[in-house]
């Protein structure tokens, strides 16, 4: 995948490698000799990641345990642009077993909190923590279970921070509609409160491909919970409240060199 910063392309590779491993497909436990072990390339950042075969999105019901590209886009914006994270407090929602928009995050940030509602996802996640971050690192990022809307897991991660998250970060977590409201249900009670920031306002920063859910249902919802869209990308945001955040993560022929252009970000703040 090609993603630029504000100066020049940078190669975004994935390389696949073979492994063997576990996982449930269905109701059973299934050993697949295909599993992958997938190079990414950021730059100055390689990550090895292991998880299962995309072939299999269709049969296994976690799919937790594989990488999609919205998540590479947002490691790659993260990787180029670490001012977005830097200094912050960042949660990541739904990171499955990559959890790769954390680990790039983590070198910048205050604090990182990934979490999944999906214990064999973060069972991948914490091997693969530990073979791609140092221990300087690993004391930064924590990983916990949260199910969206779950008032005991909510509080869990507001123990681990009473004041919220500057930076919460979603990538391919719209794809089933009964998981919106719950999704920015939870985003308000962690985010953290626009009067007790400084500088710009806390942002929820969603990565996806249009699927089961549409764009106006996203909007609904999201405004339902006080949170407004002010930047999307690709299409931009095309009124007088845009702040044109996300265009600065980008040169201008960044969109010609991403491999599909269904992705969308869409970067929303809480309406004050």
């Amino acid at each position: 995948m090609y993603v630029c910063d504000r100066r020049n392309l940078f190669l975004f590779e994935v390389s696949v490698y073979s492994s063997l491993v576990c996982v449930f497909l269905g109701k059973g436990l299934v050993c697949v000799s295909s599993s992958q072990i997938i190079e990414v390339n950021l730059g100055d950042t390689i990550l090895k990641i292991k998880a299962l075969p995309r072939e299999y999105q269709h049969t296994c019901k976690s799919t937790g345990l594989m990488l999609w590209e919205s998540a590479q886009l947002i490691a790659s914006v993260i990787a180029a642009n670490p001012t977005i994270v830097a200094g912050k407090r960042v949660l990541e929602l739904g990171c499955g077993c990559g959890g790769i928009c954390s680990m790039v995050a983590v070198k910048s940030a205050d604090l990182v909190v990934s979490t999944d509602g999906d214990i064999k996802a973060l069972d991948l996640l914490t091997q693969n923590l530990a073979t791609n971050l140092d221990p300087s690192s690993l004391d930064k990022l924590i990983t916990r279970k949260l199910e969206w809307g779950n008032k005991e897991h909510i509080e869990a991660i507001k123990e681990l921070n009473d004041r919220g998250f500057e930076i919460i970060i979603g990538t391919d977590v719209c794809y089933v509609g009964e998981s919106i409201s719950p999704l920015f249900a939870t985003a308000k009670e962690l985010i953290l409160s626009s009067n007790e920031c400084e500088e710009r306002e806390p942002a929820l920063i969603l990565c996806h491909v249009l699927r089961r859910v549409d764009e106006p249902s996203i909007l609904s919802t999201a405004s339902q919970f006080s949170f407004q869209l002010v930047d999307k990308w690709p299409v931009g945001f095309p009124t007088g409240s845009s702040k044109s955040i996300i265009s600065t993560w980008f040169s201008e022929n960044a969109v010609d060199h991403i491999p599909t252009t269904a992705l969308n970000i869409m970067y929303f703040e809480r309406v004050k």
